[in-house]
Order: structure tokens, then sequence, then C-alpha cells
């Protein structure tokens, strides 16, 4: 499971949500400063011009210590297998365990430059293990046992780290293992092929969807969000006709003027944005709502490529003030909320409304509030009050 203190997890996604209230003008500076006491985060987190410079860093230490250890073992006829580069990707593993559970790195450009680093040398090594066994026999085989590997080994560590490009890797993946296991059925693989990408990239993205607010998915929130993204992005690709005739003419060895159903691809193609937009505006879902109206561009180079009734730079500017024409109606009817949606920049997410953050601060303003008590005379000292953020001490 997750390698992060739970408990600091928790404190953070709290603490962030606050400071969005705080942005707001919800809640006060003494208010947050106790929250934040109350719920410590002992992670360390640098800003992103230090986590870039650890990353480059970790990158440079981690190239100079594996050729220092290659350097040494030179003789040895370890180093020229791929064995060696497993043993590289263990070394930078526990390095990055010990960086995370004992230093408490939480993307901190460390632990991300550690985790990138050791899963490339065991997917470098497992795709030079098979190739040596498949180039003379199939050589797609490569393509379908290291997807497949990728994508077990990026789930366990997006799953353990919780790292969101991770978790597209393990997905994009996937679909490549899809894509190559349906080939092997011949020629009515190939044909049905679009198909089956779209079928999968639609029910991934259901899943992710109906995953995205169940308990075991609290941590994994950025990652969802990127997962939502890349499914809908591969469902447009899927059946774009530009893509499904190239890569059809590419495994059949063919220059064709059309394919089969063409109108639908059109339809999927010039259409599916414009659906996207709809239910993103219906759903209240930004990231539907933004991925319809860039896809929006894609459509008019799609269009354009087959159909020269205009200059790809008058293809583009026409694409470009649809959207932005499009956005602007949006924002300007949505200046009123309406509907519970508004053009106006609430700062809030989703994962807030699970915390009830008012709750929170009106427990943590009044919990210790202090109760009648019968008089008993002056009695000095030990005086205590954590209303309103307030503290002190006589």
């Amino acid at each position: 499971m997750i390698i992060y203190n739970k408990t600091w997890l928790t404190n953070l996604l709290l603490i962030d949500g606050v400071e969005k209230e705080h942005q707001d003008g919800l809640i006060t500076d003494t208010e947050l400063k106790n929250i934040k006491e109350k719920y410590p985060v002992g992670f360390y987190s640098p800003n992103i011009f230090v986590r870039v410079g650890l990353i480059l860093l970790t990158m440079v230490i981690s190239g100079c210590a594996s050729g220092l250890l290659s350097l040494m073992m030179a003789d040895s006829t370890m180093v020229t297998s791929y064995g060696w580069l497993i043993f590289l990707g263990i070394l930078n593993y526990v390095a990055l365990e010990v960086m995370v559970q004992n230093k408490f790195h939480f993307r901190s450009g460390v632990d991300d430059a550690l985790l990138w680093i050791s899963g490339a040398l065991w997917v470098s090594a497992f795709a030079w293990a098979v190739s040596d066994r498949y180039y003379s026999e199939d050589f797609s085989g490569v393509y379908l046992v290291a997807s497949a590997f990728v994508c077990v080994l990026s789930s366990i560590l997006a799953i353990r780290f919780a790292d969101m490009l991770m978790g597209l890797v393990a997905y994009l993946a996937c679909l490549v293992f899809v894509f190559f296991a349906w080939q092997k059925i011949g020629a009515w693989g190939t044909a049905t092929m679009p198909f089956v990408l779209m079928v999968f990239s639609g029910l991934s993205y259901w899943v992710v969807r109906l995953k995205l607010n169940h308990p075991k998915t609290v941590y994994y929130t950025n990652s969802m969000t990127v997962l939502q993204a890349g499914t809908l992005l591969t469902l447009y690709l899927a059946g774009n006709y530009f893509v499904v005739k190239e890569l059809g003419d590419e495994l059949n060895g063919t220059v064709s003027e059309s394919i089969p159903f063409g109108w639908f691809f059109w339809g999927w193609t010039i259409g599916l944005p414009f659906i996207y937009i709809a239910f993103g505006i219906k759903q209240k879902n930004v990231i539907l709502l933004r991925t319809g109206l860039l896809l929006i561009t894609a459509a008019a180079i799609t269009f354009r490529n087959y159909h020269h009734v205009m200059p790809v730079e008058l293809a583009l500017i026409l694409s470009g003030a649809i959207a932005l024409g499009i956005s602007y109606a949006v924002t300007r009817y949505l200046r009123t909320p309406r509907h519970g949606f508004t053009c106006e920049e609430l700062n809030k997410e989703d994962l807030m409304d699970e915390l009830k953050v008012e709750s929170l601060v009106i427990a943590e303003s009044f919990s210790d509030t202090a109760q009648p008590v019968a008089d008993q005379g002056i009695k000095l000292g030990g005086g205590h009050f954590g209303g309103g953020g307030a503290t002190s001490d006589f």
C-alpha cells in the first residue's frame, strides 16, 4: 500500500483545503494557524524551484554512483548483462524507500527522481531480456510482454507512491497491451481495433469516475484527475478519423483513400468535442469542459488535413475563434450562478466537501470554551483558552 504516513497525508489534504478557504476570506489567520498546529504535517516538501533542483541533483548523483560502480565491476561479465540494470534499479529503489520512510520526503524532487530512475532501469532490463528471446521469432512479442510488464510495474509504483504521472503510464501501458493483444487475432482484430480501444477507454473513464469519491482513493486525487483527462483523450483519439486511417494503413501496409464507416469516424472526430463540452456544463465537470475545448482544434486540423477548403493557418484561427467564442458565451452566461454552476473561481475542491471544513473550524473555535462552574474564590495560574485561535498563559 501507500508508503507515506497516512495521518500526515490526511492532515495535508485538510490544510490545503483550509488554506483555500483562508484565501477566500472565510477563515482568519489565527484560525488557520491553530488548525495547522492541531494537524501537523512532517513531510519535507520544498517549493517547485527547489524540487526541480533536487531532481537534477539526484539524477546526477545516481548517474555518477552507477557509473562508478560499473567501472569498479568492469572486469566482470555481470556489467554486460541485463542483471546489472536490475541491480542498479534495486539500489535506487532502496535509496527511495530510505528517503521516504526515514527522511520523510514527499514530492521533494529526490523521491520523484529515484522513483523514475529505478522504474526506467527495471523496464530497460526487462526489454533487454525479452528482446534477446523474441527478436529472431516475432519482435512484436516484445511490445506485448513489455507493455504488460510496464503496466504491472507502474501500477505498483503508482499505488505505493501516489504518483499521478506513474498512474498515467500504467493506463497507457495497459492500452498498448490491449492494442497488441487484439492485433494478434488477425485481420478481424485489425479491422475492429478502433472500436475495441474506444470501448476500453470509455470503460476506463467510467471506472475512474466511479472510484473518484471512494474512501480508498482519497490519497490519489491528483492521479484520478490525470486519469480522467487521459481516458478522455484516448477515447477521442481512438475514433479520430486521421488516427484510424493512418494507423490502419500502417498495420495493413496500404495507402487508402477512405476507410469503412468513414461517416461514423468523421462524426466522432467533429462531434465528440462538443459532447464533452455539453456534458461538462451539465455535470459541472471542468475536465470534460476543458478537454472538449482543446479537442475542437484537433477536429479542425483533422478536417483540414483531408479537405483543403482553407489554408491551415486560417483553419487554426477559425477553430481558436470558435473555442474562444464558446468560452466567452459560457462565461457571460455563468456570470450569474445558474443551477449551482458559475464562472467564478471558488478555489474549492471536491475533497473539501467531504472533510466539512466549516464544521471543523467551528469545532476548533469552540471546543475548549469554558463551562460555568461554582465560585471557588480567586485562584491564579494555568489559564488557557483555545477559542478563535487566541491563546494565553498566566
